[in-house]
């Protein structure tokens, strides 16, 4: 705020100038003040009222966006009905169906053993192993004076990364060399061969025992055979995994996750209802006190809801005449005497009609020209960097400067007519000062001639 103080009163009318420069300017400036600030307010009211509104929309737009999609009815469950033999799991898209599932064999990882024991402390002469897994030998170097537990070293240092491991197993009579691989199926199995040495470290070797075969998993699934070299069967029916724990039969069934789609439609609806309510929450009169909501009356969001309403009352039509209505499909707009343009949703009619024709209710709702997508197109032309609800508040957003910038002007005009005041009555209290002055001499004179007549 400017400062129109002199420091002092007026000298020669003894006027505040400086409270009056002020009020005069105060009085100046209140319409302009009032005005600007009626706009400013207005404009963040109606900003704020849209920001709802938009923010609601957004979430509509998501929601359809996930319903319109090729894959929204994707999601599976799976059940096995032994899973002691056979677990399963599923992932999007894989075929609805019953499968029948035998489990023949187990994919099993090689594993030998020694079958002489051997006592604590014995030692080995220096020799050479060969050790074949997977197609492919290794040399395996033993020091002379080398303990069992040092041949079990030898062995895991040259093939541990080869997916094999050696340890020395203890019993009641003595220690045992055991080797295996941690690598299922027939592909990876081991040999431990002499290749020089002494005969201490040829028995040791040769005294080795198959105790567990390296042997593929065999599985029968609706009468056809498939083999695996591990006991997860991931290939034979797209998207579906198999995870074989022992032998017997198991029935595996895959179906649409209902719950999954039911979310799908309930968070629409949701969506959907909050976008409803934003608007008439912000459009609402209250009769009783006489008091306007922000957007009360807006052309704009009359027609956001008349449309929404409108596009919603026909894509509704739409699934009825499909055989989808809200008898069979739990999706219709609450009625009266609570008619508000809402949704409600029975999810229970919902899952029974997707579990009866899933394909049907897939073509009803997702791509570009069903209902999802339809409705999406309308939703999104309100939302986005082009949307009207964004236009909207840019220039609502443009307004509130445009207010600032005129205060800043109004600022200097006001500082302007305060100094023309300021200057104008300083102009007086010198004129006054000079007419006071003038009247004092008068008098003076005027006494004087009286004393000399006296």
């Amino acid at each position: 705020m400017a400062d129109y103080s002199l420091g002092y009163g007026g000298i020669g009318s003894g006027l505040d100038i400086t409270g009056m420069v002020e009020q005069l300017v105060a009085a100046d400036r209140k319409p302009a003040d009032n005005r600007l600030n009626r706009i400013e307010t207005q404009a963040k009211f109606k900003l704020s009222a849209i920001g709802t509104v938009s923010s609601a929309f957004s979430s509509l737009d998501t929601a359809l966006k996930a319903l319109k999609s090729a894959t929204a009815f994707d999601v599976r469950t799976v059940k096995s009905g032994t899973d002691t033999v056979v677990g399963a799991s599923v992932a999007s898209g894989t075929p609805n169906g019953i499968y029948n599932v035998e489990v023949g064999s187990l994919a099993t990882a090689n594993k030998w053993i020694t079958n002489t024991p051997v006592a604590a402390g014995t030692t080995f002469g220096a020799g050479q192993l060969t050790l074949t897994v997977g197609g492919e030998s290794l040399a395996i170097d033993i020091a002379e004076g080398a303990t069992l537990q040092d041949v079990r070293s030898a062995i895991n240092t040259a093939a541990r990364s080869k997916g094999v491991q050696a340890a020395v197993m203890t019993s009641n009579d003595g220690q045992y060399l055991s080797v295996s691989s941690d690598k299922t199926g027939a592909a990876n199995g081991l040999t431990l061969a002499f290749a020089s040495g002494g005969s201490d470290l040829q028995n040791l070797v040769t005294s080795l025992q198959e105790r567990v075969p390296a042997a593929d998993a065999e599985v029968t699934i609706d009468g056809l055979t498939v083999t695996a070299s591990t006991n997860k069967i991931t290939d034979a029916v797209p998207g579906l995994t198999l995870d074989l724990k022992t032998e017997g039969t198991s029935t595996v069934t895959v179906s649409t996750d209902t719950a999954a789609a039911s979310k799908l439609i309930q968070d629409f609806v949701t969506a959907y209802n909050t976008a409803i309510g934003a608007i008439n929450a912000t459009t609402k009169y209250d009769a009783e006190n006489n008091e306007p909501s922000a957007l009360t009356g807006d052309a704009q969001m009359r027609s956001a809801s008349g449309q929404l309403r409108n596009l919603m009352g026909n894509l509704l039509g739409d699934l009825a005449a499909q055989g989808l209505d809200a008898k069979t499909l739990g999706l219709q707009t609450k009625g009266y005497p609570s008619s508000d343009g809402t949704l409600v949703f029975d999810s229970s009619k919902f899952t029974a009609a997707l579990t009866a024709d899933p394909e049907k209710i897939r073509a009803a709702f997702t791509g570009d020209t069903a209902f999802a997508g339809t409705l999406q197109k309308a939703v999104s032309s309100y939302v986005g960097t082009d949307g009207a609800f964004t236009l909207r508040s840019n220039g609502l957003n443009a307004q509130i400067k445009d207010v600032a910038t005129q205060r800043t002007a109004l600022d200097a005009r006001m500082e302007a007519v305060g100094n023309r005041y300021k200057a104008q009555f300083v102009a007086l209290d010198s004129m006054i000062s000079q007419m006071n002055t003038t009247s004092s001499a008068l008098a003076q004179q005027l006494a004087s001639l009286a004393n000399q007549t006296g």
